[in-house]
């Protein structure tokens, strides 16, 4: 039963995510509203509103498709959500675990469309995950999980500063904002300083490997369906030659893999750490 409702009030809450990540602007300015074609802003009308009646369609003006992407949205929402609900049951650590579910599949979203991880979106996740999980840390008397997660916050998003500084067209600053709300998680959920650094090193590790396979999955769609194939508006595909970037060379969202790759450490963190978990 928990399993199910969890299935069907995650189909929801992804369609309120779908719209946020729409209308939530970049760091420069810029989104658009939930009304509104993204292309040429012509207005909906009320099927623009709905995540379900608009996937699939095209904007009668311009003809962009329109939010096509909601319905999958919603869909992997309800996935994640009843997944959570398997994995940790009817405990309290369910809530703030499924708002850090909803934060990054947000996130994704947005990081996926549009290469950008904004911080009118990573920080207000981080600010509600850092009060969320104090509250609840000081009213079961887990406080020194609560202290762990806010160490391995700092911790985890210095770790990833260093491919940023390196590689910053690889791994860009706001993967390092999102590293805060990653970490504070990895931290809390573990039993541990030891355990808490383990699962940090995991989480890096297998997000790069993630990342590196989201890079083939865009370098080889755009040579499947073109250049504009998930394009970065920052960095062309199209080289001076006018051919494709060299696939290992490939921009690509990297958010979406890092936030994957904390999310399943943190959902079988009792199972990889032997029971050293808050999750136990």
């Amino acid at each position: 039963m928990l399993i199910a409702l969890l299935a069907i009030g995650g189909l929801i809450c992804g369609a309120i995510l779908a719209l946020i990540a729409e209308v939530v602007p970049d760091n420069g300015g810029g989104g658009h509203t939930p009304t509104a074609c993204a292309a040429c802003n012509t207005p909906k009308g009320t099927a623009g509103l709905s995540p379900i009646r608009s996937a699939g369609s095209a904007c009668s003006n311009c003809g962009e498709a329109v939010s096509a992407g909601r319905l999958p949205i919603a869909v992997a929402t309800g996935l994640v959500f009843a997944l959570v609900g398997a994995v940790v049951g009817a405990k309290w650590q369910l809530v703030p675990l499924l708002f850090l579910s909803a934060s990054v599949i947000a996130l994704s979203a947005v990081d996926f469309a549009r290469f950008r991880l904004p911080d009118k979106l990573v920080f207000p996740s981080l600010y509600i995950g850092i009060g969320m999980l104090g509250i609840f840390s000081f009213a079961t008397g887990s406080v020194d999980h609560f202290v762990r997660g806010l160490i391995v916050m700092l911790a985890y998003s210095f770790v990833l500063l260093v491919p940023n500084l390196v590689m910053p067209a690889g791994l860009a600053f706001g993967d390092v904002k999102l590293g805060l709300l990653l970490g504070l998680f990895l931290g809390w959920v573990a039993e541990t300083g030891i355990d808490a650094a383990r699962l940090a090193v995991w989480a890096f590790l297998f997000g790069m490997i993630l990342g590196v396979f989201t890079g083939l999955f865009v370098g080889i769609g755009r040579r499947i369906f073109g250049a504009d194939f998930m394009p970065d508006p920052d960095f062309p595909a199209i080289q001076e030659d006018g051919s494709l970037l060299p696939l290992l060379k490939t921009q690509m969202p990297f958010g979406p893999a890092l936030a994957a790759s904390a999310l399943a450490l943190i959902l079988f963190s009792n199972q990889l750490l032997d029971g050293a978990s808050i999750l136990a």
